[in-house]
């Protein structure tokens, strides 16, 4: 436990934990100290000076940001002497700032140096000439650098270094001429050649406009941008991400500053929803033989209804099958599970979840309680060693190969990866087992007989793996504060022994107990635990409930079943890489692009924009975050889960679903999302 130390700020005597710093303190007690270099997701870098103080018994100021409190410390944050000083900081920096530009400056009413020089009423200082780049830099898609607005605070050097795991960003030159350019061997390069990740959050902490998206100016002022607060899908670890929207149109994605929900976004998160091109179409598409037309929406789902209708009971509900690519809100799942299973009788549904992970869920579920909750990024964070199993974390899971090498590299955690691939880990500060693709559970199996004390076994032989490495595998997984992460290529090349060693793993180590999960278990799914507590997948019901008796498809057999001319109806909701293309006889889509619609599909529904989608997932922590609603689309796309509930009354089913709302409820009742901890919406 924490000591308390007493102090007095302002004449304010105040309690805070030892440790936290004087601005922390004071900002805690609603006493509010200016700065600029300074980010609550940063470690503090004392850089600007604006929060500078005085401290009873110091001849000069410190800066608050990076000096921590002492008992019985008496501080002042605004006397004259300060304000003076921060005046001709500030100053300073508007000496090399092209102020001018503020009117038309997209940060304008948003940017911290400017709300600083406004607070302090500072004079606007004749402009130093500069050896700077005067025209705005946009040598990639995503992120645009204006040197000249540049303030120096380094923040984007501080993000990319530690929270990255990168180092893009240096500073060259002195005195006025100082830059912060993109850097590698000894010269100036373009973002790409310094080995950015665009991951964008030096744009999210950046306090001016010197970092901004892409195409920022074709939105309205920050503040005319309205907030829908949300998850992104883009992956399962399922961060949390804020749309900015000007009318209808998306304008940027971005995180929360502080708070709870504070977190990352990578490339995918921080761009991803922005970069989709538009939808194809916009009505709903009728195949007519030859090309694609028109068709009327109603018209659609009552012949979509009826041929699904036909199918069902001329052949039976084995004849039909109900896809997803795994991007289904957990309503929808429910929503459609419940259209398969009980208007169509088919236990054929597939929502986009891999069998070995679910088996794996299920397993560390039985041992470690009613929730298979696991490690989140910042728990990563916070390791004193990190086991990965399987490759592909840095493209699958951009974010948690982030956390993993700040653990590496400055939280000193010991890291070891378990796969094919053989090469260094770069900035990580561990090693690369490797093995054959798909024999990381033999290197599992090995190690669980080590820790039963078997001197030799033939899983090491099989995976080909000294006794030395073993020994470094289960010294890692051992310790008091180890997590293992598991990659979606290990899923995708594993098999039932694959799992049990696995869970064997967990156990013999202590990572798998009643009431803890320290084991990270990642799908190539966005929310696939949606999929299992929603019952979106073959044999696993609403609430994750086992239906052995009646299991139906998955998507690799259902693949083989129409190849087979035993499928004979399909519906598909979204497109990967194992649905483009897949066709039955009879198969109506939801899609937005007409390239990932299966050829020659009857019926083409435009999918709904995933920046406007509403409603719950749960990510890869089993932690149930939400999408809030937005203002309505323009394009007028009708949204999925109606489009369902629509299937659902025109193959007669009694349905009054007016609302998300009522969908939600239904399975509050039913104790649908039980398995997933709640979080506020």
């Amino acid at each position: 436990m924490k000591k308390t130390n007493t102090l007095t700020i302002d004449g304010k005597k105040i309690y805070a934990d030892e440790g936290t710093t004087i601005l922390e303190a004071a900002r805690q007690n609603g006493i509010e100290i200016p700065t600029l270099c300074y980010h609550p997701r940063l470690k503090p870098l004392g850089r600007c000076r604006l929060c500078i103080v005085k401290i009873k018994g110091l001849d000069r100021p410190v800066t608050s940001c990076d000096n921590p409190i002492q008992e019985g410390m008496v501080v002042a944050t605004d006397t004259p002497e300060l304000q003076d000083m921060r005046r001709r900081t500030l100053e300073l920096l508007l000496a090399t700032h092209p102020y001018e530009d503020c009117l038309t400056c997209v940060r304008t009413g948003t940017c911290e140096l400017q709300e600083q020089a406004y607070r302090f009423q500072s004079e606007l200082p004749e402009q130093l000439e500069r050896e700077v780049p005067t025209e705005p830099v946009s040598d990639n898609p995503w992120i645009v650098r204006d040197e000249q607005k540049c303030i120096l605070c380094g923040r984007c050097i501080q993000v990319c270094r530690i929270n990255v795991g990168r180092s893009v960003y240096s500073m060259i030159g002195s005195g006025v001429n100082t830059r912060v350019v993109p850097y590698r061997d000894g010269r100036e390069v373009s973002l790409e050649e310094a080995g950015c990740i665009f991951c964008g959050q030096c744009v999210d902490v950046c306090p001016v406009a010197a970092l901004t998206e892409t195409n920022r100016k074709e939105g309205g002022r920050e503040w005319e941008l309205a907030t829908a607060p949300g998850v992104c899908i883009e992956c399962s670890l399922g961060c949390y991400l804020e749309r900015r929207f000007f009318d209808d149109n998306l304008i940027k994605v971005t995180v929360p500053e502080e708070g709870e929900k504070v977190s990352w976004l990578c490339r995918r998160g921080k761009f991803g929803l922005r970069e989709r091109e538009p939808a194809s179409f916009t009505a709903v598409q009728k195949y007519s033989g030859i090309k694609y037309v028109d068709c009327d929406y109603e018209e659609a789902v009552d012949d979509t209804a009826a041929e699904l209708r036909s199918i069902k009971e001329n052949e039976g509900g084995k004849a039909l099958a109900v896809l997803a690519a795994g991007k289904l809100s957990n309503e929808e799942i429910y929503l459609l599970q419940k259209l398969a299973r009980e208007v169509l009788d088919t236990e054929n549904i597939d929502l986009g979840i891999e069998q070995m992970w679910l088996k794996a869920v299920r397993r560390v579920q039985e041992i470690s309680g009613t929730s298979p909750a696991g490690p989140a990024p910042r728990d990563i964070g916070e390791a004193e060693s990190i086991v990965i199993v399987g490759s592909g974390l840095e493209e699958s899971h951009p974010v948690a190969d982030m956390a993993v090498r700040q653990a590496s590299r400055y939280g000193k955690a010991a890291v070891v990866e378990i796969s094919e691939r053989g090469e260094p880990l770069n900035a990580w500060d561990g090693s690369v087992i490797t093995v054959k693709k798909g024999w990381e559970g033999a290197v599992l199996r090995a190690a669980v007989d080590l820790l039963k004390g078997k001197a030799s076994s033939e899983a090491a032989k099989k995976a080909r793996i000294e006794k030395n490495e073993l020994e470094r595998i289960t010294s890692f997984i051992t310790g008091s504060n180890s997590i293992l992460i598991v990659t979606p290529e290990f899923f995708a090349a594993a098999g039932a022994d694959d799992i049990e060693a696995l869970i064997a793993v967990g156990e013999k180590t202590g990572m798998l107990v009643r009431g803890q999960n320290k084991m990270l278990l990642l799908s190539r799914f966005s929310n696939a635990a949606g999929v299992a507590v929603a019952g979106g997948a073959p044999g696993c019901g609403p609430g994750m409930e086992t239906i052995p008796e009646a299991r139906g498809l998955n998507r690799d057999e259902i693949r083989s079943a129409i190849n087979d001319g035993r499928i004979s109806g399909l519906l598909i909701f979204g497109a990967d890489n194992e649905t483009i293309g897949l066709k039955a006889p009879f198969t109506a889509a939801v899609c937005g692009d007409y390239d990932e619609a299966p050829e020659g599909a009857d019926y083409l529904f435009p999918a709904q924009q995933i920046a406007f989608k509403e409603g719950c997932f749960v990510n890869a922590a089993w932690q149930k975050r939400c999408n809030t609603a937005v203002i309505e689309n323009k394009a007028e796309i009708n949204s999925d889960w109606r489009l369902i509930c629509d299937l659902g009354i025109a193959l007669g089913a009694k349905w009054e679903y007016p609302s998300l709302e009522k969908v939600r409820e239904e399975m509050k009742e039913k104790d649908v999302v039980g398995q997933a901890d709640q979080d506020e919406r």
